[in-house]
Formats: structure tokens, C-alpha cells, sequence
């Protein structure tokens, strides 16, 4: 009895049977199913078992194979990796819009400096809210309208005055030894209370 010849669609490698019926039962036993291909000992060529005369019948009683199962547990982390990327440029951008809405406008060099009309403060004192900064030993002392208040309450006092009088420009008085870093918090404090003209009443600087 001359042997039979078996493999799995489009594999190389060759399995050898020595009988029709070890074909037809490595088949039903799904070592091989229908598509496979088989070539017989008269055969010139390669078959499908299910096409082949000898096994087409037999091949009819064999199940489908069981769709291939996914792993459930699997994540697929590119949609997750997409939305972290999208929400990081969003929060960039975020930042970057709010620090330069925060920037602040440094006010012009003084009249004594530029030789312009020394600010009269009765002309003026209607429509803005007085705010003096001055060196008191080492420390600075700022004061809103006649009001003394410490550094981390200006923010606060502003929006007070503001709310009270409508007015929404300063008259900066500023020592010029006062730290750069003073100032910059008073300018930034107006700027966050949306003061829209700061008119510099300040002295050179060392």
C-alpha cells in the first residue's frame, strides 16, 4: 500500500500517512481540516482533501475549526496614547495662552526722564485709584489709597477699590529703590484686575 502525503495549506512541511483511512482520521480527529492539502500516491499534484475524490465525502463531515478566540484582557493602548498626545498640546498651549495674558506691560520712563509734563494728580485723581510703593528700611511698603497693605493683599485691596469706585486706572508712585520683584507683583496684580492704563509716577532708578 504506497503512503499518503499531507500538509497544512501553504506550509512546506509534509506530513506522511501510510493509508486513506489514517488521512481520514487525522482529519477527523482536526489534525487536518478540509482546506488542507493532499496528494496521493497516483496524484500529480496537490489537492484540498475537500476537492480531492478520494476524501471530498469524508471531508463533509468534518466540523469547521473554531474561530480563533481574542484575548479579552488585551489592551490596545494606541487610542489611549492619541488622547494623552491631544490633551498634552491642549494644556501647552493652555499655558502658554494664560502667561502671556499674564505678561506685563511695563510702564513708560517717567516725565522727570523724558522730559514730558510732570502728572498733576487733581486732573486725574477721578478716573484712577492712587497706589504708592516706598522703601521703608529694608522693607517695602505699599499703600492703596491711603491704605497700608502688606504684599500678599494687593491683589485683593485693588479688586476692593476697583469695585468700589469703577476706577480701572493706577497712578503708580514708586520709590526707586524698591525690588524689581515688588513692582512686578503690583503691575501683575492690576494687570488681574484688568486695569487698563497704569500711569508711571515713578523715579529713576540707581
Amino acid at each position: 500500500m504506497s503512503a499518503w502525503q499531507v500538509r497544512k495549506e501553504g506550509a512546506p512541511e509534509v506530513y506522511t500517512l501510510a493509508s486513506e483511512a489514517d488521512v481520514v482520521t487525522a482529519m477527523r480527529d482536526g489534525h487536518f481540516v478540509p482546506f488542507d492539502e493532499v496528494k496521493g500516491p497516483r496524484d500529480e499534484f496537490w489537492l484540498p482533501l475537500e476537492t480531492h475524490p478520494v476524501f471530498a465525502e469524508a471531508a463533509l463531515d468534518v466540523d469547521p475549526p473554531p474561530p480563533e478566540v481574542t484575548d479579552e484582557t488585551h489592551l490596545d493602548m494606541n487610542p489611549l496614547i492619541d488622547v494623552c498626545l491631544v490633551l498634552l498640546i491642549f494644556f501647552i498651549l493652555t499655558i502658554t495662552y494664560a502667561s502671556l495674558e499674564r505678561a506685563v506691560d511695563v510702564p513708560e520712563d517717567s516725565p522727570d526722564e523724558k522730559g514730558a509734563k510732570k502728572i498733576d494728580y487733581r486732573e486725574i485723581k477721578d478716573r484712577v485709584f492712587k497706589v504708592i510703593v516706598k522703601m521703608d528700611g529694608e522693607q517695602p511698603v505699599i499703600t492703596i489709597e491711603g491704605k497700608k497693605v502688606p504684599l500678599d493683599r494687593v491683589y485683593a485691596e485693588m479688586e476692593t477699590v476697583i469695585g468700589t469706585t469703577g476706577r480701572k486706572e493706577m497712578l503708580l508712585d514708586i520709590d526707586r529703590d524698591v525690588p524689581w520683584g515688588v513692582e512686578t507683583a503690583v503691575l501683575d496684580a492690576a494687570k488681574g484686575n484688568k486695569v487698563h492704563n497704569i500711569i508711571n509716577n515713578q523715579r529713576p532708578r540707581r
